[in-house]
């Protein structure tokens, strides 16, 4: 199985695990066609340019929350339909 493919499967289980960190998410959304773009201090910026829409995760330490990553997957889904 291919990096990226091990990275959205992480995505996508159930609990939404704890340690998915902003590496993860930067490849992903890059794979899926967003622009990860650096925000102010401690934050950063996925962005969709075709459905416009911005999602603004701040750094704190090496994880991301959960709340982003469910932001991040309707990102997805949308993308792919």
């Amino acid at each position: 199985m291919s990096s990226i493919k091990k990275r959205i499967d992480k995505f996508y289980r159930k609990p939404i695990p704890n340690d998915i960190t902003f590496e993860d998410v930067k490849v992903v959304a890059e794979y899926f066609g967003c622009i990860v773009k650096t925000g102010g201090n401690h934050s950063q910026k996925v962005v969709h340019i075709p459905s416009g829409k911005v999602i603004p995760i701040p750094i704190h330490g090496k994880t991301v929350k959960e709340a982003y990553i469910k932001e991040l997957k309707d990102l997805f889904d949308l993308i792919q339909n």
